[in-house]
């Protein structure tokens, strides 16, 4: 394992990536973060993604209530923007 500082890093990221991919170990050394270690991750998890599975949550969620995809009245839009504006700005 090699130990590197963080200007040396920045300088000479792209081969401590290759070195990384290779298998290697380097240790990146920060005086306000501390160590960080770049290591190589399993080709399987870097390619792949979770494959989508349409459907997969069909009977497993309960029925929404009666009403809920109603469009709101203007009074509960001007509720919900009163109650929400400080939460937003």
């Amino acid at each position: 394992m090699e130990n590197v500082t963080l200007a040396e890093a920045k300088e000479h990221l792209e081969e401590l990536i290759v070195r990384g991919a290779r298998g290697e170990d380097v240790r990146i050394l920060d005086p306000k973060i501390g160590a960080v270690r770049l290591t190589p991750i399993p080709d399987s998890t870097a390619t792949t993604s979770v494959q989508r599975m349409p459907g997969r949550w069909k009977d497993r969620l309960p029925e929404p209530p009666p009403g809920f995809f109603d469009v709101l009245s203007e009074e509960e839009l001007k509720d919900w923007y009163e109650t929400h504006s400080t939460v937003c700005s």
